[in-house]
Order: C-alpha cells, then sequence, then structure tokens
C-alpha cells in the first residue's frame, strides 16, 4: 500500500466515524437498507441474493480515484476480516476483478476516463465476473443517479459521505451463510 505525502482523510478517521455511528438503522429481512444522506431524503441500497458459494469468499475490490479514501476503506474492510485490494483508477480493474474473484466490488462512480457506470457495464458483460455484487460508492445521490446505476448493472448504492457501517453491514449479510 502507498501512502500519499499530503493526506487530507487520515485512515484513523474512517475508524472514529464507524465507532460513532451507533445511530445507523438496522438490516431488514428483505435485503434492503435506508440510510440517511445529505443529497436526499432516503438512499436506498436494492441488491440481488449472493448465492451460498460466495458464502467463503470474502474478497472485496475497492476502486476510487482518490487515494486516501480507498486506502482507508482498505484499512477497514482489512480490521473486520475481508482480504482487500484498492486501485485509484479503471485500469486493469476488469482483468484484476477476473483474475482474483472478489466476491464484492466498490466502485466510485465519477472517476476520470471510464466513470464506475461503464466499469459496472463492462464487469457484468464479462462471464467471469458477471456474478459479484457491485456496490455503487459515490456523491451521486438523486433518484436519477440511482436508477442510472441499477441500469448500469449496480446491486447496491451507497452515498458519500459514507457510512462505514452501513457498507460493512451490506458486506457482512452478503457472506453470512444465511444471505
Amino acid at each position: 500500500m502507498q501512502f500519499v505525502k499530503e493526506s487530507r482523510v487520515h485512515p484513523l478517521l474512517i475508524f472514529a466515524v464507524l465507532e460513532n455511528d451507533k445511530g445507523a438503522e438496522a438490516p431488514t429481512g428483505d435485503r434492503t437498507m435506508a440510510t440517511r444522506n445529505p443529497h436526499d431524503d432516503e438512499d436506498e441500497l436494492q441488491w440481488r441474493p449472493v448465492g451460498p458459494h460466495m458464502s467463503d469468499n470474502r474478497r472485496v475490490l475497492v476502486v476510487d480515484d482518490y487515494a486516501d479514501a480507498a486506502d482507508a476503506l482498505q484499512l477497514l474492510l482489512f480490521a473486520n476480516g475481508f482480504e482487500c485490494r484498492a486501485m485509484h483508477g479503471a485500469e486493469d480493474v476488469c482483468e484484476l476483478a477476473s483474475e482474483w474473484q472478489p466476491f464484492a466490488v466498490v466502485l466510485d462512480i465519477a472517476m476520470p476516463g471510464v466513470d464506475g457506470l461503464e466499469l459496472a457495464r463492462r464487469l457484468r458483460a464479462c462471464g467471469s465476473t458477471a456474478h459479484m455484487l457491485l456496490i455503487a460508492c459515490t456523491g451521486y445521490a438523486s433518484q436519477l443517479d440511482r436508477e442510472r446505476a441499477r441500469e448500469a448493472g449496480f446491486d447496491a448504492h451507497c452515498a458519500k459521505p459514507l457510512t462505514p457501517q452501513r457498507l460493512l453491514e451490506l458486506l457482512k449479510r452478503a457472506t453470512s451463510d444465511t444471505a
């Protein structure tokens, strides 16, 4: 992992946010979770069930052009028992996902060059990555933005600023025996 000299988000900050997020709503049985964000009244995370063959795979690929955010999320996921790799751009994402086979890919949507929507389409189009859980983690959180994410192939949508506890709950449900 590379550390940036001038870091705007310290990796431990994400742990402090997680520790203070005791008010997060509990997941519901229908695999839909309501969250609050400053962009909209509610951000609904919708996703498809993950098959039992994924329950032992705890690999997560994080893709965000903001390196500090990607690296902090990687540290958080490691601390919670996930094997995680972070990429700071769209280059080689499909190739790495195909070779490494994570059960989930967390993608920023607003990235230079190939954006997260196009990456989601490419991952869905490839036979070796089409089954992966795709989670949009983005500041684009209007109803239209969420609909575009669903149409591109995302299974879930997390609005930035990210509430780490909600993302962790989503990933943990996906890897549990009852998911």
